[in-house]
């Protein structure tokens, strides 16, 4: 006997068997039992939910023995006994002349349907009711959907018609108000994997936890899709199919190496990025499928995340999927797309932050309102004191500088995705910035003096300061200063940062050039 797929295999013998469309189940259940079945169906749903084996497990029920006689005695069936599977008309509807099943993807013209439906006024030859089963009804044409029209708006005795579709808006609106509408539901992922289980030891097979899921994953909803991809890994495996069975059957690059690039890309290292990226290129897996992969990846990462103290890993994640959409779509119809997603995976892998810790206790003097402060030009190391000999000292410890290193990289995390998402001249402003000094509730920028006119207005400077005093919860305000000149500080100010021997806390590498002129 020829090998038969798994799929068939599968198809559902009775209601009870529907999975994942039990409200579908139920309902049709009921209408069996009450004998208020109607004369026609519409199926809507997605590619392998059921639609298909619905219609036929109807089509059985309606001349099912057991169910005839259950309904003249009025007693009750469970979803488990429609139909019966076990009486003549069961046995045979599928090679009955009462039951026509096409498709209307291949039989769309008027012709095809008239000579389908030709036997529609003619009573059935074996059965109690002849039923007829349209598949993707919205293949049809605009002049088959008139020829039977007429035959669904006034059926005649003893016929059913079945119509299922995966675009219900693509049905004509004078077909759907006359039939009962069934919503097949994409299935849940664990039903899913249940199932294959199931369905695997049926087939003396041990089919694993995480490969069920991962099936289960690739199926999107569809049963017909995951044992379909369950009949690949069946017919290439021995007694157990693993997760590496399933990644190494279907082609598919495991969670362990997809990891390996999404560390590489957290740590900054763009040698690593590199190694990993390569390592996937040689599995033979297209650059959009990597791609593809590193989302839902990234996706369960963060599902794994949700419910802890993480904020700045979430949003870490949330940029890194929104810079591989943008990548997978720029991907799509380019020729190089492997150096695309290497480019884009070493730019987000570039370090944007990078804090450098005092070694030394600091002096913080406090000048006078009137004592300018001369702020140093890079690399510089001439020392610089107030004018006035006077001023007040203090000594901080060392560790009140760094408690603050860890809370302002997220700030600053967040200040240049909000930067990236908006004007493009503030985010080349910033890029071009370097912050002189940071205490108490005062952030100190310098700026180039033609980048400080042009781009950092007083409008600008909110946004920095909002988005400050959101994480810090207190209020926070931008200073700026201009490179190589002498700047006084306003009267209000507490300055508690010694410019001479200040400290370069945050220094972005200047990736566009900002125009001076």
């Amino acid at each position: 006997m020829a090998y038969e797929a798994l799929y068939t295999r599968g198809r559902p013998k009775t209601f009870s068997h529907l999975i994942g469309q039990e409200h579908i189940s139920s309902a049709l259940t009921r209408a069996i039992n009450n004998n208020r079945l109607s004369h026609a169906y519409l199926l809507v749903g997605t590619r392998g939910t059921g639609k298909t084996s619905t219609a036929r497990l109807l089509a059985k029920a309606m001349n099912c023995d057991a169910v005839h006689e259950a309904q003249i005695s009025k007693k009750n069936l469970q979803s488990t006994e429609i139909p019966c599977n076990k009486c003549a008309s069961c046995l045979s509807i599928d090679s009955s002349p009462d039951n026509v099943e096409f498709d209307a993807a291949s039989n769309r013209s008027v012709e095809d349907v008239t000579r389908l439906l030709s036997t529609a006024h003619l009573a059935p030859l074996q059965s109690r009711i002849k039923t007829f089963i349209i598949d993707e009804v919205h293949m049809l044409s605009f002049e088959a959907v008139n020829s039977i029209l007429k035959l669904i708006e006034e059926p005649p005795p003893n016929v059913a018609f079945f119509l299922a579709t995966t675009e219900l808006q693509k049905v004509p609106i004078t077909i759907r108000s006359r039939c009962q509408v069934l919503n097949f539901r994409l299935i849940p992922q664990e039903a899913i994997a249940n199932y294959l289980k199931r369905f695997a030891n049926k087939l003396e097979v041990e089919l694993e936890e995480e490969a069920a899921k991962k099936i289960a994953r690739l199926a999107e909803g569809s049963m017909r899709d995951a044992l379909t991809y369950l009949d690949q890994c069946y017919s290439m495996a021995d007694k157990k199919i693993s997760l590496a069975d399933v990644n190494q059957t279907l082609g598919l690059i495991s969670d362990a190496d997809l990891d390996e690039i999404i560390s590489a890309v957290k740590s900054q290292n763009r040698a690593e990025v590199g190694r990993t990226l390569n390592h996937a290129f040689r599995s033979g897996l297209s650059s959009i499928s990597i791609a593809e992969s590193l989302i839902t990846r990234l996706r369960d990462l963060e599902f794994e995340l949700l419910g802890g103290r993480n904020e700045f890993e979430l949003n870490m994640i949330e940029n890194f999927v929104d810079d591989l959409r943008k990548t997978v779509l720029e991907m799509q119809g380019s020729g190089v797309p492997d150096i695309i997603l290497e480019m884009a995976l070493m730019k987000f892998s570039a370090p944007k932050i990078i804090f450098t810790q005092p070694t030394k206790v600091r002096t913080v003097e406090i000048p006078s309102e009137t004592s300018p402060i001369e702020v140093p030009a890079k690399n510089s190391e001439q020392k610089l004191s107030p004018e006035k000999p006077s001023p007040e000292k203090k000594t901080l410890p060392e560790n009140e500088f760094d408690n603050g290193i860890d809370e302002t990289n997220k700030i600053f995390y967040d200040i240049y995705r909000l930067i990236e998402e908006g004007d493009d001249k503030i985010r080349g402003a910033l890029k071009a910035a370097k912050i002189v000094g940071f205490s108490g509730n005062v952030l100190t920028f310098s700026f180039k003096k033609s980048v400080a006119e042009k781009f950092f207005s007083s409008r600008y400077k909110k946004k920095f300061e909002s988005k400050l005093a959101e994480h810090f919860k207190k209020e926070i305000r931008v200073e700026t200063v201009i490179e190589g000149e002498s700047v006084s500080r306003d009267k209000n100010t507490e300055i508690q940062e010694n410019l001479n021997s200040a400290v370069k806390v945050f220094d972005v590498a200047e990736v566009e050039k900002i125009d001076e002129e």
